[in-house]
């Protein structure tokens, strides 16, 4: 559920960051062609439109221009809806770390002492733990346990 709300709350963030993008796109893309602020392009564009005004040329392709926002915008949430977040934190990370021990040669090992143990069947190992657990029952009866009691009570009282 955290996983899900957490990769969601990416999604929006992503999305955002995305819209903004292409706003400052576009907005450049109007500098660049109109020479002129956009805000006041879009005003003037908008009163020419409503007074009957046909679009022409320049005037045509940023209406164009306009209208792709959107299924850009859908497109990017999709592609970033998709992406995997954790590798945007992690790649970085295991190229800097793989890149510090990259002509790093570990030492041989020498191994001392290896004993070497006969497989078992699974009768020995049965006849191991029962004899294992013998060894801890032998003081546990409960006839014994009485006869202790009983000698010890008699001792206190001599």
């Amino acid at each position: 559920m955290i996983k899900k709300f957490f990769h969601y709350l990416c999604v929006i963030v992503a999305c955002v960051l995305w819209a903004a993008l292409l706003a400052i796109a576009v907005h450049l893309m109007v500098m660049f062609v109109y020479h002129t602020n956009p805000i006041i392009f879009y005003r003037s564009l908008s009163l020419f439109w409503n007074q009957g005004y046909i679009l022409q040329g320049k005037d045509l392709a940023i209406v164009i221009l306009i209208l792709l926002m959107i299924p850009l915008f859908l497109y990017g949430c999709w592609r970033l809806y998709g992406f995997q977040y954790m590798k945007l934190i992690t790649v970085p990370l295991n190229k800097f770390f793989n890149s510090r021990f990259e002509g790093y040669v570990a030492p041989d090992v020498n191994i001392k002492n290896l004993k070497i143990e006969e497989k078992k069947t699974l009768d020995q190992f049965i006849q191991e733990r029962l004899d294992k657990e013998k060894k801890k029952i032998v003081g546990n009866n409960a006839a014994d346990f009485r006869k202790e009691i009983i000698e010890k009570i008699q001792e206190a009282k001599k």
